[in-house]
């Protein structure tokens, strides 16, 4: 397996090639200007994706502000606690209601620290995903970038054409104004993109916990053959009814659900044994100090909630699987595409030694192939941000 680094101001991604070739006229595909070996700049930080993960996590201000809630509803708990048993020592208990209020507080806090960890897990797996998508999102604008000054170079050797023949009467003015107009386009098209990756390595700093001029070099591996989903996954609606049980999501949802049921049994306990409905009157639930009727909307709230979740859960599971399939058809197409783009190049080639076609129009062609490359890229990236979400699919619903 042949391995390229590619190094770039904020970014960084290794081609990983197999000894297979992808497509059938060549070894191998032809390496972007992007993907030659460059020499790091002595203050340049170097990250393995596995590190920058977990510089987010850690910079992730959701868990910490989670964390320093648990350490302050825990003294909470204690200090319930000791109003719970002095109530009870007093010979208070069950019929009094602040020994009951506190009880149902302490039974939310225990909650809080019960789903704590599920949650910490849901905040780490989104910090990673947000590293991971905001690397792609600056790799496709930076292959963008890189193809716009290849496009820029080409205008500008045809602007030069242009008005070469324009100058001898073979061309209209029309024809220059026209390829002026194409390479201002293109300009500015990159200055616009120069400015949004300025932003986006500004943004990846800021999720790293790091200063926003930071230089930075993310080590990581795309592969350009990924493998087929249906491979890994047989049977889809298996998968998904499974991933639904697993998923960190559904289970504080489940939780949620399960501690609504027993502060609604609490409220209807409360009311049934320690204030009962005087004979002959009717059912009053306003007579319950723990509020029942509040308690079952809760219960009923959160019954729903998750069983939402579930369907839109599978939902989103099945739409992601059939994104994924649509993305390996989509890169055997690409790869056709690139086959062919070699196949003119390599015409062009000849036609140029030939003295049929001019140096011009041999770029042309190997741009052609850059642009082919690129898109068999691009795909990649997006097979790989969506498979990431598709094994924790409650970054789906996003």
């Amino acid at each position: 397996m042949k391995k390229l680094r590619c190094m770039a101001v904020g970014l960084a991604v290794a081609i990983v090639f197999t000894a297979t070739p992808i497509y059938a006229s060549a070894a191998s595909i032809t390496l972007l200007p992007y993907l030659a070996e460059r020499d790091l700049d002595d203050n340049t930080r170097v990250l393995t994706l596995e590190e920058a993960f977990r510089m987010a996590e850690r910079n992730n201000s959701s868990i910490d502000m989670l964390n320093d809630s648990l350490r302050f509803i825990e003294q909470q708990r204690r200090s319930l606690q000791i109003d719970a048993d002095n109530a009870w020592r007093f010979g208070q208990g069950r019929q009094d209601f602040s020994a009951e209020a506190a009880r149902r507080a302490i039974r939310s806090i225990d909650m809080t620290i019960g789903t704590a960890p599920t949650n910490i897990q849901i905040m780490e797996t989104t910090s990673r995903f947000l590293v991971l998508s905001t690397l792609n999102t600056i790799r496709s604008n930076e292959m963008d970038l890189i193809l716009l000054r290849e496009t820029v170079a080409l205008q500008t050797v045809a602007l030069s054409h242009a008005e070469l023949r324009n100058s001898l009467g073979v061309a209209s003015d029309a024809d220059v104004t026209s390829a002026r107009q194409d390479l201002e386009s293109s300009r500015a098209m990159m200055r616009t993109l120069e400015i949004g990756l300025s932003s986006q390595r500004a943004s990846l700093n800021y999720i790293l916990g790091l200063p926003s001029d930071a230089d930075i070099y993310v080590e990581r591996e795309i592969q350009l053959e990924a493998g087929d989903i249906s491979d890994r996954v047989r049977n889809i609606h298996y998968y998904a009814d499974r991933q639904i049980v697993t998923d960190p999501s559904i289970a504080v949802l489940r939780r949620q659900l399960a501690d609504a049921q027993v502060n609604y049994d609490m409220a209807e306990n409360w009311l049934q044994n320690t204030h009962p409905t005087p004979p002959g009157m009717p059912f009053n639930p306003q007579t319950n100090p723990t509020d029942r009727a509040s308690m079952l909307n809760a219960l009923n709230s959160a019954s729903r909630e998750l069983r939402d979740s579930i369907d839109s859960m599978r939902e989103n599971i099945l739409q992601a699987y059939n994104q994924l399939r649509q993305l390996e058809e989509r890169r055997a197409t690409l790869l056709i595409d690139l086959r062919r783009a070699h196949d003119i190049y390599d015409n062009a080639v000849v036609s140029l030694a030939a003295g049929v076609i001019t140096e011009h129009e041999v770029n042309s062609a190997r741009l052609a192939i850059l642009n082919a490359e690129a898109a068999i890229i691009e795909n990649a990236l997006a097979y790989e941000i969506r498979s990431f979400a598709f094994d924790s699919p409650f970054l789906l619903g996003g």
